[in-house]
Parts: structure tokens; sequence; C-alpha cells
């Protein structure tokens, strides 16, 4: 044999076994991916369980009738009046009288300690939720990965069979390098998997194995959220952490937009929708999405802005006020958006109390606590402070701090969020510009 066909053979080998070596390789790191994909597929399905379960005792508990309380404490006072009407001197008068306040303390004690009940379940529901959407994302990063490690070890196996088959060097180096290639390609698709993630993790909603946005993996594309593919040369850039001034005397759109100014919004639309009137529809759809789901955010935490000189919220300072409207809708007296409660539903003097101790306040420097009817109107002259809630929980204006904010919300802006590094500049940029 001559010492050219001596090294053509010794290079074909040495290819050969580069080639068996990535398979096994590539094949061993595909079946550990699967299962770790189903290891986090099972923790997120236990879980989801253990959230339903919860959420359903959640559910039981506010669904206890309201007037029952009530109607043991009339009960009571029936039994008080029957007493002070049987009775023969003042000693069982005041007998009677004793009977009935002990009664009544007994019921408001029982009644509190459904509350704080209440409370308490309602605080693990939400640490829950926030538990299961990091479970969610992680399992959904680790089948995504699975399914590029499975691509990955097939395309190697499809190199090693057609490599096997060709007998000349040049044709196992081609087959080789058509194999690296498609590896290359999946490793890169495989980190644009783990960096979507993140910014996912906030969409997750909720409910049994929580419902998110479509995940995909298309060849010489990438990773896709809910819409349509983008160019592989369209790459996402990384989100920047600079500061947005949202409080600057000409503030940026996204201000504008919460604020309610129609002009910005038409703009914004037509920005992104070029003169496709259908387009401008839909972004002018999304946008208010957006703007919905952070004013109801700002709301669900008590993002207010309450009024100077007010009989009750003017004594407090304005993190102690958010403190106690929040504790307020812990018991299910909520803002209804338009100056009063949700259905109707207002706390009386006890339900202030409960809440103001929830919130930490000492309730014996409260020199004002509301009668009944005025209980009904604290929430009159309140407006919701939705840029508030961006400067402190979204202070870069990036995706990931916007979907974490609006939580399960934003499963509904997937348009928004695709179309992310064209959307985020003109929110941030000047509202005229």
């Amino acid at each position: 044999m001559s010492e050219r066909g001596s090294d053509a053979g010794k290079q074909e080998f040495d290819l050969a076994s580069n080639r068996r070596q990535l398979v096994e390789v590539r094949c061993k790191f595909a079946e550990l991916a699967r299962r770790e994909a189903e290891a986090a597929e099972a923790k997120a399905a236990r879980l989801g369980r253990t959230y339903n379960s919860q959420l359903a005792a959640l559910k039981s508990a506010q669904d206890a009738n309201p007037g029952a309380v009530r109607k043991v404490k009339e009960e009571a006072h029936r039994a008080f009046r029957r007493a002070v009407f049987a009775a023969k001197s003042r000693e069982e008068v005041e007998e009677a009288a004793t009977v009935w306040l002990a009664a009544i303390n007994k019921i408001n004690a029982t009644s509190r300690a459904a509350m704080l009940h209440l409370h308490r379940e309602r605080e693990e529901v939400e640490a829950l939720a926030d538990e299961l959407d990091n479970l969610t994302a992680q399992a959904e990063a680790s089948r995504v990965m699975a399914d590029v490690a499975a691509e990955a070890c097939r395309a190697a196996q499809e190199a090693l069979a057609a490599a096997s088959s060709q007998s000349s060097a040049a044709a196992s180096a081609d087959a080789a390098r058509a194999a690296l290639t498609e590896l290359a390609a999946a490793q890169a698709t495989a980190h644009a998997a783990f960096a979507s993630s993140g910014a996912k993790q906030g969409a997750a909603g909720p409910s049994g194995l929580k419902p998110v946005s479509i995940v995909r993996s298309v060849p010489g594309v990438g990773v896709v959220v809910g819409g349509p593919a983008e160019p592989a040369e369209q790459e996402r850039p990384p989100e920047t952490e600079t500061p947005v001034n949202y409080r600057a005397a000409d503030p940026p759109a996204i201000v504008r937009l919460l604020q309610g100014d129609d002009r910005v919004m038409a703009g914004l639309a037509g920005k992104l929708g070029g003169s496709d009137r259908e387009q401008q529809s839909r972004w002018q759809a999304c946008l208010s999405d957006f703007v919905d789901a952070v004013v109801e955010t700002a709301m669900d935490q008590g993002y207010f802005i309450f009024p100077n000189g007010h009989p009750f919220w003017g004594q407090f300072t304005a993190e102690q006020a958010r403190e106690l409207a929040r504790g307020l809708a812990s018991l299910g007296f909520r803002y209804d958006g338009q100056g009063g409660f949700a259905d109707d539903r207002a706390p009386g003097p006890r339900d202030l109390t409960l809440a103001a101790g929830n919130a930490g306040l000492p309730t014996v420097r409260v020199r004002y606590w509301p009668a009944a009817e005025d209980a009904a109107l604290l929430y009159q002259d309140v407006g919701v402070d939705a840029v508030a809630v961006l400067v402190e929980k979204a202070p870069a204006a990036t995706m990931g701090q916007l979907t974490h904010l609006v939580g399960r919300r934003a499963a509904a802006m997937s348009d928004l969020w695709n179309d992310w590094p064209r959307v985020r500049p003109l929110l941030v940029g000047p509202a005229g510009g």
C-alpha cells in the first residue's frame, strides 16, 4: 500500500471514530435531557395539583354565607330581649346583658379568626401561584432542550449512517461537517430557548398544568413565542437595563398611554401597523390590553393616589394608606376602578380595624374611623397610580420586568412580546416622537 493510501485510510478511520463518539455523546445527552424534562414536568404537575386544591379551599372560604354572622348576632339579640322581658329584677337584667355581650364577643372573635384564616389561605394561594410560574417556565425550557438534544442525536446518527455508505475520505469528511453544522444550529436553538424562558416566566397562568404561550423551534429560525416566526438574522438583542425616567417633565409614550392619551395611542398603532388599517386596529387593541393589564395590576397591589386632607386616608402616609388598601383587598373589599367597592361590598368598622392590624398600623393612633355609610365612600376620590407601579416594579421597562409585573395577564399580549425589540423604543421614547 502506498504512503498516500495509508494516510487516506488513517484519515477515514479517525473521522469514523469521531462520528461514533459524537453520536454516543449527543444521544447520551439527549437521554439525560429527556429525563430532566420529564422530572421537571412531573414536579410542575404535582405543584399544580397542590395549587388547585389550595385554590378550591380558598374559594370555599370565600363562598361562605356573608350574612351568617349577622344572623347569629340577631339571634343573640333576640335571646337578650326575651331574657330582659322575662326578668323580674335588675340583677336578672344585668345578667342577661352580660350573657349577651359575652355571646357577641365570642361571635366577633370567631369572625376575626375566619377572616385571618381567609387571609392566610389567600397568601398561600399567591405564593403557590408564583412558585408554579417558576416551575412551569423551567419545565418548558427543559422540554425545549430535550427536543433539541433529541434532534441533535438523530442528526448525528443519520450523518454516521450516511458516512458509512461512502467509500472515499472526502465524502466522509463532508458528511461529518454537515453533522457538525446541524449540531451547531441545534445548540444555538437550545441557547435561545433558555434565553426566552426567563421572559416567558411571568406570562404563565396557573391552572393545573398552566396554559402558556406556544414555544416552538423552527429550523433556521430559532425559538418563537406565540406568534409568527422571525427571520434568523433578526436576533433579539439583550434587554437594556437603563432606567426609564417615568417622572420626566415630558414623560415617555408609555406614561401618556397609561394617562389615557388617545392621540399617543393612535400614533403608536400607526407606527407599528404601518398603512394597513387592519394592522393598526390590531396594534391598538394590543396596546389597550397592555394598558388595562398595568392599571389592573396597580389596583391589585394598592398603588393608589389618595386625596389630600381626607379625614380617613389623610391620617396615614402614602405607603401606609397603600398597605391598608391591600389589607382591605385581602379581606375581599376591593376597589372597583370607578370610585367604589367591587360588588358594592363596603367594609364595616370592624373590617377597617382588622385591615389596619393586618397592615401593621397601630389602630390606637387612628383618630377617625368612618361610619358604615361613610366607609362605602372611601374610594370616591381615590385614583390609580399606574406610573408608580412601573417606577417600582419595572424601572427599565424590559420585557422580563413587565411580563413579571402583569403576571398571567401577559399571555393575552403575545404579539407585543414577539415584536418587543420594535415596540419598546416607541414606548419609552418621546410621546410625540
